[in-house]
């Protein structure tokens, strides 16, 4: 895996398939980040070496606490970014690929000043 980036897009995704269909498997996260499975079987290996995923019997992918915690933190800036963008007008295809270009980049404090913004918005 090159940098923080791509780990958290794969945590991301696979915590999006899990919400989706309950469990996941390599296949499924090549699918949903369009990339090969050799590609997706180098950064789950990384990934289980960093302890931020682990294999069950049954080749299904599951998150450490930490593993969680980070998928969790990404998707939820995901999410509200998406929001905000749409809320300014930004189409909503345009707004889902660029939070996620933005939900790497952006600092805890830019995103909770964002939150705040639009909790005070979302009601006008």
């Amino acid at each position: 895996m090159k940098n923080n980036q791509s780990a958290e897009d794969y945590l991301e995704s696979i915590l999006i398939i899990k919400e989706k269909q309950g469990y996941v498997r390599s296949i499924d996260v090549a699918i949903e980040l369009g990339v090969t499975k050799p590609s997706v079987s180098v950064a789950m290996k990384k990934l289980r070496e960093q302890n931020l995923i682990v294999f069950g019997e049954d080749g299904h992918i599951s998150f450490t606490d930490a593993g969680l915690a980070i998928a969790e933190k990404v998707y939820g800036k995901h999410r509200l970014l998406t929001k905000v963008l749409t809320l300014m007008g930004v189409d909503e295809k345009t707004a889902a690929e660029e939070a996620c270009l933005i939900e790497h980049v952006i600092s805890d404090k830019t995103y909770e000043c964002i939150n705040a913004f639009y909790k005070k918005h979302e009601t006008v």
